[in-house]
């Protein structure tokens, strides 16, 4: 950590040691919190709190912080509490448990100061890990129950069909994130929000949006789904009039999205799970048409993985076949993020659900902040495209737009 002065390093690693020690204790730990000089990501994430809890048969690390929660595996907790006690922009950590309370701050010059007490919690040595609260579903905040069952997600009662409750989940954890979208480019509810749902497919995403959007928020929505599959298509513009939405709120078009022409630019491109450089294509089209937020699940990578060759730095993860696909998600991923901030997004990858959900986890938020062309995000995106010898197709196809995507 540079922010710490090199005489005080051995005294930060045995703190940091200590830290790891009392958070990864089941028997004692009760919570702990940071915060830091500067946010350590978007939406002003300058601190950051700690628990655990138990999910069923789970015993997870819940880190929380602004907007966003995540509830991860021992190894998972293990990796990114490292990450953040690395960081430079660390300031202090409160740490308690049933015994002990340790506090640390680190000055502006570097020195790591750390006090210690015993603990004033009441609570007993036999913690209590249950996730006590009610788990707070975008969906239940309003009556869904027509919506649910248009979609086949609910049966006649309203109750959610057991082969249904993953996409439930899925369809939630987006709605949460559509929802942070919205509220950091809305600032007028009387316009018309314009949404493009890329891959559409049974347009699970798209009706629970403009519903949720419209009933708990307040805002208008233009929705326009696009796919290339012309049965299900049909079946969404069918489940539209089933909810009695009519052609000025609604519209399924049946083609590919390289293809599409809007008469209207849309505010926000979402696209979950469409496959290889389907997901390209969405963010394409909305750094071409300058939307102001997209949002990208993507689903499998296929296109990057035939450049990767056998031979380089990678080749002992390249004889591997799964390793070589999971290195070329990692990768695809990693640049269109890149490409976004080059363009002017503020851009986050993140999980927005479990992966006992659904493998296909990662979620790629931007948000239009500046003009393209940051002098470091575009330097960051050259070392990479260097570092991996590939070139994505997302900068082969914004070429014309970006010419220094592919110089």
């Amino acid at each position: 950590m540079k922010a710490i002065a090199d005489n005080q390093q051995k005294d930060w690693e045995l703190v940091s040691k200590e830290i790891f020690g009392m958070i990864f204790n089941l028997q004692s730990f009760l919570s702990a919190s940071f915060k830091f000089k500067e946010p350590v990501g978007p939406d002003s994430n300058d601190s950051l709190k700690i628990r655990i809890i138990q999910i069923k048969e789970k015993t997870l690390w819940q880190f929380v912080r602004a907007n966003e929660t995540e509830n991860l595996s021992r190894n998972a907790a293990r990796k990114k509490l490292s990450h953040l006690l690395g960081s430079t922009h660390l300031g202090e950590a409160h740490i308690t448990t049933t015994e002990s309370n340790l506090h640390c701050r680190i000055t502006k010059k570097g020195r790591v100061l750390v006090s210690r007490g015993r603990s004033q919690s009441s609570q007993s040595s036999e913690v209590n890990r249950t996730h006590d609260r009610k788990k707070d579903h975008p969906l239940l905040r309003f009556d869904s129950k027509k919506l649910l069952m248009v979609l086949d997600i609910a049966d006649a009662r309203g109750e959610i069909k057991p082969g249904m409750r993953s996409k439930f989940r899925q369809v939630n954890e987006f709605l949460r994130i559509v929802e942070l979208a919205v509220d950091s480019i809305r600032h007028d509810n009387s316009v018309t929000l314009g949404i493009l749902d890329a891959g559409c497919e049974k347009s699970y995403l798209s009706f629970s949006v403009k519903a949720y959007l419209e009933a708990v928020l307040g805002i208008s929505v233009k929705l326009i789904g696009v796919d290339t599959n012309k049965k299900v298509i049909e079946s969404s513009r069918r489940m539209a009039e089933s909810l009695d939405w009519d052609s000025d709120e609604v519209e399924f078009l049946t083609c590919d999205i390289a293809d599409l022409k809007l008469d209207l630019k849309p505010d926000v491109v979402m696209s979950l799970h469409a496959c290889d450089t389907a997901t390209d294509e969405a963010i394409a089209f909305g750094i071409e048409n300058s939307v102001r937020a997209i949002l990208c699940a993507p689903c499998c990578q296929h296109e990057l993985q035939s450049q990767l060759g056998t031979a380089g730095p990678y080749r002992a993860i390249l004889r591997n076949g799964i390793l070589r696909e999971r290195l070329a998600d990692i990768l695809t991923d990693s640049f269109r993020a890149q490409i976004l901030r080059v363009m002017g997004y503020r851009t986050l990858v993140e999980e927005f659900i479990e992966p006992d959900a659904t493998t296909k986890n990662i979620m790629i938020r931007a948000v239009r902040r500046s003009r393209a062309g940051a002098g470091t995000a575009l330097a960051e995106y050259h070392d990479l495209r260097e570092g991996s010898g590939c070139t994505p197709y997302l900068a082969k196809r914004l070429a014309a737009v970006c010419p220094e995507l592919i110089s």
